[in-house]
């Protein structure tokens, strides 16, 4: 026999809690030990399976699939109480094909059937699906080994009960029977623990008695030795413990990575375990599976009649479309559904557009919006006519074969965008008619980012927040989304896998620095390089489900989490969309919510939002001015600023500019040079006239992929399926490729009559643009929800913006942006109002009125009662409100909150004076209401009160108490704004507005001052006993939290108290929940600033000469990093005189620092 071994027990990163080894890790260091197989067995899942199947047979390895199952003693169906909720671990294998789907079963039905804590299995799932399955009867954790050493562990809820070696044998004889003679196999562990080896003499002696066979495992958790400290710290990551903690969850004794051969068998010999080891690579021969692929699993559509094929009912809804969607069915039209319908159909794909169609014609007959489009499915004129898309194709030169040609080998991807509000109703839709079983969410699995695993590294180690900190800020930036890893900056990434590892590792000099020569940082980032891309939790994707055409479990493993939680797959969508089955994206889309919301509160049935002129002269007013706050995929600073420079007059410039604000154009500069051409600055140029047709719409720039395919196809007479092979090639830019690409290309040109030069010099330009393009089928659609959103908020402000307000009500800062959206706009916001608010935000009289449900302590349920109850008259007094509300759906708490927040304005008493009587109020309501009640019992009716009201008082808090209880009820200031007019002098004094913090990247850091009113200051201390502060910064554009702690907190403590203006100092971190760590503070008095405040222009003179393109661009992005109240002049001198530019919607700070930086840059 070969002395070599296999590891049949091995935990990879889908062990969640405590599983550090990377799938192509581990196969690696299989590879290197020339160990001929290797196994999978996660806790309770089948996450990895496949993807370690596929990794594994790539490199040669033979793949093991498994898990180390949940079992329960009595019923799955059983929920015990907790402390007799008791699990034991076995470890199961799939010998074959059958094995597998067995294992699938059992993986899913613990989860569907069995999930109480974690998914569990009893016997009876055991038997029933234990064909081609091995089984080994695991580790300290399992039944057998807790008879023999009930102190053993604990993990599972197992506490210390009696010894028995016959209970032991009694259980191993069980699962023989279940199994067979030849595959239950007594499993031996080693790992130095005193149990483990006080139980080997006793797993011999049942191994004999069974004559079941032995075998060795290593129960591995982390692939390398030296990896054994990042495990540790990622056990204490997940039990939110430090390593220095004695009592926290950690593994006993040693060894758990993938040993060789040599040590395995020196722990096993096979005198004293007769073949022990020797039976793993038995195991191994017998593990053979025969997966198919290249199929698609589509679900069949019903059709209801008789005798036609899924392909004549695709052509006859179609055609049924066109004539509805166009006046005259042309040629070219005709031409187009017949090619489409050809290759979908070709392809077997007839009954996906049928089913897609489906799902949009029910959307539509429920009144449910759905967007025009997303993504390469706008090109299709089939999907056009069956109303999936709203984007007319040959309009808009939106290609076919961007979307699907014969070439492709996989499903076509037609997402759908549904208004939020009803995506369940659409996925309950799908469930309906395909089956509860054959429709399922797919799961999607955090990771662990570098600058995140160096923070939790310091934190496990026991380190302050700032030694982890300041290690994460020498991480360099993001480059165009991409984020760094630390293997990229320890060390040169030769191969470039991530396309920017040499920019990130040249970033990284003094992260390398500090690495080599301080212990510290050295030690956090050895732990970080192990926990950095790790797994750290599962979730639900936001959008994807998959549809299958029988039971899903036919086709993989799934989870359910809870009787009433939804039914989830355990493979992530790539994998799911490998094995051929339909994924579909049911995105919920606000911004189509907040269309349908604004014009129900337009209340014009004239008024079709579907129809409206792409021609509004207000709207192309908003988009010029940059005023996009809610306008969708256009609220960015750097779409406002590119919007603002470009000046859009035409739909068309709408869709460029939803193309251009994506990472790679911005990266390219181009952007610039599409406005700078767009508006005349620069001349419009074309390599040659024959691309001018092509590139015209875009001003000489190629910025769709669609015009890389059309100039392919006209210069070197691609076929447009060649084309997107073209396209892609360019998009992943692999050396290789590119030069047969770029062959081909040119000698297609030659062969057209075209130049060598003009062909190789035409590539390379297409070739550099191509890696930026953006796809313009998802373009038009998504500019046309642009379109609808700006021409609403141009036309309809104070219903859109309460649209938006109403949208994003649970999001407070949000909320606080389009607060002051509304005040720049000028629209009025007012409180709410008993008699005129509804649940949500309305309009009434041109104003926005605060919804009820906003008010703190009454939400949307008791708001929608109160609305209820108005149906049947007006409250004529607050105590006919409480007399006609139900006291058990608003409590004394929520009528004090809706007195702050002014919903009582309406009866003209001082807000103070209802506050403090409403125990005398209460009082008056029960007997209006006891008279009501009499009265109706009478047999007259009687109309005079008899009971005599509580007088209010006429008191009133001071304006300042009055407006912080407003604020503390609604959450902002509404009946009047303490900012008001200090907007300018707080951009002078910051670096950012916090609006446009927003637009940062997670996970980066930036460093930045915002001045503001501080509120809701909260003085606390950590479990330290370390004091620290938290409290509210707020500003014109919204609002932010600011952290306060260590030698802050001492300087500033007394003072943080009251009504103050701050700039704070300090870092802000991308995708965080909107907080600023301070540096520094600094008292403003904005009264005295304003004062002070010098908006005069700025006059700068320069030489012509010197005001080159590049100096322009240099001087416009200083001046934009001192924003204030100055309008900017540029004196532009020359032989023929001076010219006077004003550098329109840029407004500076006029300081000392900014003149010396103006002087540096012009001199240079």
């Amino acid at each position: 026999m070969s002395k070599s071994f296999v590891h049949l027990h091995a935990h990879t990163e889908y062990s969640m809690l405590d599983g550090a080894a990377k799938i192509q890790t581990y196969i690696d260091r299989v590879k290197e030990l020339h160990q001929p197989a290797a196994a999978i067995t996660d806790h309770g899942n089948l996450y990895g399976a496949l993807e370690f199947h596929n990794i594994a047979k790539k490199n040669g390895v033979k793949p093991i699939i498994g898990y180390e199952a949940y079992i329960t003693t009595g019923s799955r169906f059983d929920r015990p109480d907790r402390n007799k909720n008791k699990r034991y671990h076995l470890t199961l294998l799939a010998e074959n094909n059958e094995g597998y789907w067995n294992l699938v079963q059992l993986a899913s039905k613990a989860f569907t059937e069995g999930y109480y804590y974690k998914p569990r299995l009893d016997y009876e799932l055991l038997r029933n699906h234990s064909k081609g399955v091995i089984a080994l009867s695991g580790c300290l954790g399992g039944e057998v080994a807790q008879h023999l050493a009930p102190d053993g562990s604990i993990e599972e809820g197992n506490n210390q009960g009696e010894r028995s070696y016959q209970k032991a044998l009694d259980k191993a004889e069980l699962y023989q029977s279940i199994y067979g003679k030849e595959n239950f196999y007594i499993e031996l562990h080693n790992h130095g623990i005193k149990q483990q080896e006080i139980i080997l003499p006793d797993l011999l002696k049942i191994s004999n008695e069974l004559s079941a066979p032995l075998v060795a495992t290593n129960d591995s958790h982390y692939v390398n030795p030296e990896d054994s400290s990042a495990h540790d710290a990622l056990l204490c990551v997940q039990t939110n413990a430090t390593i220095d903690d004695d009592s926290r969850f950690k593994f006993e004794g040693e060894g758990y990575y993938v040993k060789s051969s040599e040590e395995m068998r020196t722990l096993f010999n096979d005198s004293e375990y007769p073949g022990a080891c020797d039976n793993t690579l038995e195991i191994a021969d017998r593990v053979e599976y025969n997966f198919e692929s290249g199929k698609y699993y589509l679900p069949a559509f019903p059709i209801d009649v008789p005798n036609l094929t899924v392909e004549d009912y695709l052509k006859n809804l179609v055609y049924e479309g066109a004539k509805s969607v166009y006046q005259e069915l042309t040629d070219e039209i005709t031409e187009r559904i017949e090619y489409e319908l050809e290759v979908i159909n070709s392809m077997g794909f007839a009954s996906y557009f049928l089913i897609v169609g489906d799902l949009i014609q029910y959307a539509k007959e429920n009144n449910i919006r759905t967007g025009a489009g997303r993504g390469s499915a706008a090109g299709s004129i089939v999907s056009y006519c069956l109303g999936i898309t709203g984007i007319e194709p040959l309009k808009y030169g939106l290609l076919f074969e961007r979307f699907l040609n014969k070439g492709r080998k996989e499903l076509p991807d037609i997402d759908m965008d549904i208004d939020e509000r009803y995506r369940k109703d659409v996925i309950d839709y799908v469930i309906g008619k395909y089956g509860e079983d054959k429709v399922a969410h797919i799961v999607t699995f955090a990771t662990i980012k570098a600058k995140q695993a160096i923070r939790d590294a310091s934190r496990v180690l026991g380190l302050p927040f700032s030694a982890g900190d300041k290690v994460a800020k020498l991480m360099p930036p993001m480059i165009l989304g991409n984020t760094a890893t630390l293997g990229e900056c320890l060390q040169l990434d030769e191969e470039n896998n991530s396309g920017y590892s040499k920019e990130f590792y040249t970033a990284s000099s003094e992260l390398r620095n500090q690495y080599k020569n301080d212990e510290e940082v050295k030690r956090i980032i050895d732990i970080a390089l192990g926990l950095e891309g790790l797994r750290r939790q599962d979730g639900i994707h936001a959008a994807a489900v998959v549809i299958s055409p029988e039971a899903i479990t036919n086709y993989l493993p799934v989870q359910k989490k809870g009787k009433d939680a939804e039914l989830v797959t355990q493979f992530e969508m790539h994998t799911v969309e490998q094995l051929g089955l339909l994924k579909m994206d049911f995105l919920g889309l606000r911004n189509l919510s907040i269309i349908d919301r604004t014009v129900e509160l337009i209340s014009n049935e004239d008024f079709n939002i579907d129809e409206i002129p792409l021609d509004d002269k207000k709207t192309f007013e908003l988009f010029s001015t940059g005023r996009m706050i809610g306008v969708f995929q256009l609220e960015s600073r750097i779409a406002q600023i590119t919007s603002r420079s470009l000046k859009p007059t035409r739909f068309e410039e709408i869709v460029a500019l939803v193309a251009l604000i994506r990472p790679g154009p911005l990266g390219a500069n181009m952007h610039i040079e599409f406005a700078d051409r767009a508006t005349g600055k620069k001349e419009i140029e074309f390599l040659h006239p024959d691309l001018k047709e092509i590139l015209e719409e875009t001003y000489g720039v190629i910025l769709y992929q669609e015009q890389v395919m059309q100039i392919a196809q006209k210069i070197s007479a691609f076929q447009l399926d060649e084309a997107d092979d073209l396209r892609k090639a360019m998009g992943k830019k692999i050396p290789k490729v590119m030069e047969q690409q770029r062959k081909k290309f040119t000698d297609g040109a030659i062969s057209n009559g075209y130049s060598e030069q003009f062909s190789i010099e035409l590539f390379d330009q297409i070739a550099f643009f191509a890696g930026y393009g953006f796809n313009k089928s998802h373009s038009v659609p998504y500019a046309l929800i642009a379109y609808q959103t700006a021409y609403l908020k141009a036309n309809h402000p104070a219903e859109y913006l309460s649209a938006c307000l109403t949208a994003v009500k649970r999001d407070k800062d949000r909320t606080a942006i389009f607060l002051a959206e509304a005040r720049e706009l000028g629209v009025n916001v007012k409180t709410p109002d008993i008699n005129l608010s509804i649940e949500d935000f309305s309009v009434a009289n041109g104003e926005i009125l605060f919804g009820l449900s906003a008010i703190r302590n009454v939400g949307d349920i008791t708001a929608e009662k109160i609305v209820a109850e108005r149906e049947s008259g007006k409250y004529e007094t607050v105590q006919d409100f409480l007399a006609r509300t139900d006291s058990r759906s608003l409590n004394k708490r929520g009528v004090e909150a809706m007195i702050q927040g002014g919903a009582f304005d309406h009866f003209g008493l001082p807000r103070r004076g209802l506050y403090e009587s409403i125990i005398d109020l209460i009082e008056d309501a029960k007997g209006l209401k006891k008279e009501k009640d009499n009265s109706q019992a009478s047999l007259f009716d009687f109309d005079e009160q008899t009971s005599e009201l509580t007088t209010i008082k006429n008191v009133e808090w001071d304006k300042k108490e009055l407006l912080d209880r407003e604020r503390e009820m609604l959450g902002f200031f509404v009946s009047e704004d303490p900012l008001e007019g200090y907007g300018e002098i707080f951009r002078s004094e910051s670096t950012h507005s916090i609006i446009e913090l927003m637009d940062i990247e997670e996970d980066e850091e930036v460093s930045v001052a915002i001045t503001g009113l501080v509120s809701n200051v909260q003085k606390r201390v950590s479990r330290r006993g370390n004091a620290w502060i938290q409290f509210d910064l707020q500003e014109s554009t919204g609002s932010l939290g600011v952290l306060v702690f260590n030698k802050l907190v001492e300087k500033y403590n007394a003072q943080l108290d009251g009504e103050l203006y701050l700039k704070v100092s300090g870092t802000y971190v991308g995708g965080t929940e909107n907080n600023i760590r301070a540096r520094d503070f600094e008292l403003i008095e904005p009264s005295k600033l304003l004062t002070d405040l010098d908006i005069t222009p700025l006059k700068i003179s320069v030489q012509e000469e010197i005001m080159d393109k590049k100096n322009l661009i240099l001087l416009k992005e200083l001046l934009e990093r001192h924003p204030g109240g100055s309008k900017v002049e540029l004196e532009v001198n020359n032989q023929e005189g001076v010219k006077l530019l004003e550098l329109k919607n840029i407004k500076v700070k006029k300081t000392t620092q900014l003149r010396n930086e103006i002087n540096t840059l012009l001199k240079n």
